[in-house]
């Protein structure tokens, strides 16, 4: 899927097809080129050019369409898994507030988000072949839930329901079928969610950019188990 913005190519990705126009509003604000549904004019698919293509106008394009318009496109560089190093989680730190420090989980309910989004993952049933993100309340409801082939996708278009519901102030946890890597953790920390779980391992680079904005990153987050590597404070552990 190509994302257009202001006429002009700035993202190509390969997705499951479902949810472009939450996939866009994601991207787009995980890049922060937007901070919010009024930053937006219109979002649409290009029915005349390709059914593959959305085009996003805004109001004030910010400096990753900049960029993308020199041919020095942003996006690939904080999106994929290859290019990393300490410089960029140095500039992604500068570029991302601390998360608030508002709540408190027990292991019990981390748990339970697993479970929600596992059984909300009606392509992975089918198929076993997608990935899955929710995204939760302080108090354990179910914003929304997105699945993808892609472990980025599917978080960006979690991320897009909730942008487009003006919900994004109530949006505190987060739950990933995938492994956690720097750029998930970038993503959440964009939404300001204290709790970021996933089913897998993190990454080095996703520990160090979880501790730097303060929040609570747990790994291998099965049943009542799970390590938390950041921030410990939030998890309450039961008997």
């Amino acid at each position: 899927m190509e994302i257009f913005i202001d006429n002009e190519p700035f993202h190509v990705t390969m997705r499951l097809p479902g949810d472009e126009i939450a996939l866009a509003i994601g991207f787009c604000f995980t890049e922060q080129v937007i901070d919010s549904m009024d930053d937006l004019i219109t979002v649409s698919h290009c029915k005349d050019i390709s059914t593959n293509r959305v085009n996003v106008y805004c109001k004030h394009p910010r400096n990753g369409v900049a960029l993308a318009r020199s041919g020095q496109c942003r996006a690939p560089s904080l999106t994929s898994c290859g290019i990393c190093g300490k410089q960029m989680i140095s500039d992604l730190s500068i570029s991302l507030q601390k998360v608030q420090k508002n709540i408190t989980v027990e292991a019990s309910r981390i748990a339970a988000l697993q479970d929600a989004v596992f059984d909300g993952q009606e392509v992975f049933h089918g198929t076993g072949g997608t990935h899955a993100a929710g995204i939760f309340t302080k108090n354990g409801d179910l914003l929304a839930l997105a699945e993808d082939v892609g472990r980025h996708n599917a978080l960006d278009k979690a991320i897009g329901k909730v942008l487009f519901a003006r919900r994004e102030q109530e949006a505190a946890m987060i739950a990933l079928t995938s492994r956690l890597s720097y750029e998930m953790v970038q993503k959440a920390a964009r939404l300001g969610v204290e709790v970021l779980a996933g089913a897998s391992c993190a990454t080095s680079l996703a520990i160090e950019l979880a501790g730097s904005v303060e929040m609570t990153l747990i790994g291998f987050a099965r049943g009542n188990q799970g390590n938390v590597y950041t921030c410990p404070e939030r998890v309450i552990l039961e008997d």
